[in-house]
C-alpha cells in the first residue's frame, strides 16, 4: 500500500520535477559544412518563383503598433487591388517576391509569410484588438512559470517575449516550414547585433557564417529579436559556431578591408563579416531592435545589389529571371514627434529628449539608405531594360509624415512608438496605409502600364 502511494506520488510530481530543469533559452543548432543549394536563401526562393517580368519588393518600417497596423494596412490594400499578368488579373499582393521588415513592421510580414491569407481572417484578432503588451506584462509579473524561468541565467525577458509571440501568433513555426511556402514572398527580418552595433538579417545566407542552421530557427525568436524595444525587453542570444563548416568570407571583405577606407560603406560591412567569422573571440550574438540599424529595412535589398561578389547570387538570380521592371514599395511609419517639438518655445523634457537620440540619427541614415537604394534601383533597371529604363522602375515611397497635415489622418502621425494602442487608432492607421499606396502617383503609373486598376479605400470602415 505504501509502495502504491509512493507511484501515485512520484506520477504527481514528475510534470513538476521535469518543469524545475533550469530554463534555457535556444541559441540555434551548427551545421558541419555549408549547402548553397539548400537552405532559406534569397537566391533559390526567387528562383522557385514562377517567372514573370517584374520583380516586386516591399519593406516595412519600425515604430510599434502604429508599424504593424500600418504593414497590414499596405497587405490589405494590394490584396485589393488587380494588375494584369498573362492577360488576366492577379491580386498585385501575388506579386510580391520579397518582403524585407524591420521591428513593428515584422510581425505582420512574419504572419502573411507564415499564414497566408489567414492574416486577413485572424490577425486583427489575434494581435490588434488584445492588449498584447499588458498580457505579457501579465505574464511576466503574475505567472509563477515565468518567475522561474527568469530566474535562470540563460534565459531573460526577451526569451520570454519570444514565447509569447510563439503561444499567441506563430505556433512553433520554423524557417524550415517557410521553406516550403515557395508560393509565398522570401521574408527578410532585420535586427541588430548590438555587440558590433551591426545589421542582422535572418536568412540562411547570414547563418552560414556562424555555421547555424536557420531551417531550425523558430519564426517567433526573429521576430522577437527584431521588435525587442532596448531596456524594456532584452536581446535575443545566438551560439557563433563559426569557423565549424568550412564556410569561405567572401573576397570583396578582404578587398575593402586593405582598402584602409574606413568611411566606406563596404568596409563597415567587410569589418562586421570578419568580426562575426572570429567564434573565439566574439562566441554570442545579441540580437534586439532592427530599427537601430536600419529603421526602413532597405539595406538588405541595397547590399544584395551592390555586393562586389555576388556571395548571396541574388544578382546572378535576377538577371536570369526574366525580370524587366523592378517594383520597389518603401512603407516608413516614423511619426512626427518632431513637429510638436519643434513648435513649442519650451525646450524638450529629458524623455522626449531620450526619444529624439534615438531617433534623429536614425531618420538621417534612413534618407541616406532611401537615396542609395533609389540610385542603385535605377542602375539596375536600366541594366535590365536598357531600351526603356525610365519605366522599368517604379520605386513607391511611401511616409506617415506625409499625412500631418490631413484633415482626417493628422491625429495618427502623432501616435507615439508603443504597443498598446486603441482599436479605434489601428484602423485609422490601416486606413492611412491604404489611402498612401491607392494615391501615390508611382503606384499608379504602375498600374497604367500594366493593366488592372486601384481600388480607392473610401469609407475604409471595418
Amino acid at each position: 500500500m505504501l509502495r502504491k502511494s509512493a507511484v501515485r506520488l512520484s506520477a504527481l510530481l514528475l510534470p513538476f520535477l521535469a518543469a524545475c530543469a533550469t530554463p534555457s533559452a535556444y541559441l540555434g543548432d551548427s551545421i558541419t559544412r555549408v549547402d548553397e543549394g539548400s537552405g532559406y536563401r534569397l537566391a533559390r526562393a526567387i528562383a522557385d518563383r514562377p517567372k514573370d517580368d517584374l520583380l516586386v519588393i516591399v519593406s516595412l518600417s519600425g515604430g510599434g503598433l502604429r508599424a504593424s497596423a500600418m504593414a497590414f494596412g499596405i497587405f490589405e490594400q494590394l490584396a485589393t487591388d488587380r494588375i494584369q499578368h498573362e492577360g488576366r488579373l492577379r491580386r498585385l499582393l501575388d506579386e510580391v517576391d520579397i518582403i524585407s521588415a524591420v521591428s513593428g513592421g515584422a510581425i505582420p510580414a512574419a504572419y502573411f509569410v507564415s499564414h497566408g491569407d489567414k492574416i486577413f481572417e485572424r490577425f486583427a484578432q489575434d494581435f490588434f484588438y488584445r492588449d498584447f503588451a499588458a498580457e505579457m506584462r501579465r505574464e511576466v509579473l503574475f505567472d509563477p512559470r515565468s518567475w522561474f524561468k527568469l530566474q535562470s541565467r540563460h534565459f531573460d525577458r526577451g526569451d520570454l517575449y519570444a514565447e509569447h509571440l510563439d503561444k499567441n501568433l506563430f505556433s512553433g513555426i520554423t524557417y524550415g516550414d517557410l521553406i516550403e511556402r515557395a508560393d509565398r514572398p522570401f521574408l527578410v527580418i532585420n535586427a541588430t547585433d548590438i555587440g558590433i552595433a551591426g545589421r542582422f538579417e535572418f536568412t540562411q545566407d547570414t547563418f552560414d557564417l556562424l555555421c547555424l542552421d536557420l531551417a531550425r530557427y523558430p519564426l517567433s525568436r526573429a521576430v522577437a529579436a527584431s521588435s525587442s524595444v532596448p531596456a524594456v525587453l532584452t536581446p535575443i542570444t545566438i551560439r557563433n559556431s563559426a569557423g565549424r563548416c568550412a564556410y569561405r568570407v567572401p573576397t570583396w571583405t578582404l578587398r575593402a578591408i586593405e582598402s584602409g577606407d574606413h568611411s566606406s560603406r563596404e568596409h563597415f560591412r567587410a569589418a562586421t563579416i570578419l568580426a562575426r567569422s572570429d567564434s573565439r573571440t566574439y562566441g554570442y550574438l545579441h540580437l534586439m531592435d532592427g530599427a537601430l540599424s536600419d529603421n526602413l529595412g532597405v539595406r538588405s535589398t541595397l547590399d544584395a545589389l551592390t555586393d562586389g561578389d555576388d556571395a548571396s547570387h541574388f544578382q546572378d538570380t535576377v538577371q536570369r529571371s526574366g525580370t524587366r521592371k523592378l517594383v520597389f514599395i518603401t512603407l516608413n511609419a516614423s511619426d512626427t514627434q518632431w513637429a510638436r517639438i519643434a513648435g513649442r518655445c519650451s525646450p524638450p523634457d529629458v524623455i522626449d529628449m531620450l526619444k529624439l537620440v534615438g531617433t534623429v540619427p536614425m531618420d538621417r541614415y534612413s534618407v541616406e539608405s532611401k537615396a542609395l537604394l533609389q540610385e542603385t534601383l535605377a542602375r539596375w533597371a536600366t541594366r535590365l531594360s536598357p531600351e526603356n529604363s525610365s519605366d522599368a522602375l517604379h520605386f513607391i515611397d511611401l511616409s506617415l509624415d506625409s499625412l500631418r497635415d490631413h484633415p482626417r489622418f493628422k491625429e495618427v502621425t502623432q501616435i507615439e512608438t508603443t504597443f498598446s494602442l486603441k482599436r479605434s487608432q489601428v484602423d485609422e492607421l490601416r486606413c492611412a496605409a491604404k489611402l498612401l499606396l491607392s494615391s501615390n502617383p508611382e503606384y499608379q503609373r504602375l498600374f497604367s502600364s500594366q493593366g488592372g486598376g486601384v481600388t480607392t479605400p473610401t469609407a475604409c470602415s471595418w
